[in-house]
């Protein structure tokens, strides 16, 4: 990962992906939402309305899984917020 990854006002910096990986590796048996939630509690990561950016969490996981920078579960129920290909 060459330049930083910011989404929703979140920038990724090298130490924050020293605790993803750590989370990852704690969480990989549960999932992506259980390493979702957990990366959002630590950072206090939350909506306006006092719940956790769970979601956003997990799509900017898989941008630093897109970019290289980590490795992620398989989704255990698929991906639901991407596309559908059928229309």
């Amino acid at each position: 990962m060459n330049e930083p990854v910011t989404l929703r006002g979140r920038t990724i910096c090298p130490e924050d992906l020293v605790q993803i990986k750590a989370v990852i590796s704690l969480h990989w048996e549960q999932g992506r939402q259980a390493i979702s939630r957990e990366l959002c509690r630590l950072w206090d990561w939350r909506q306006e309305n006092g719940l956790l950016k769970d979601q956003v969490c997990r799509i900017l996981l898989r941008k630093l899984e897109d970019l290289g920078a980590i490795a992620l579960p398989a989704p255990k129920r698929g991906i639901s917020n991407h596309p559908c290909p059928f229309g």
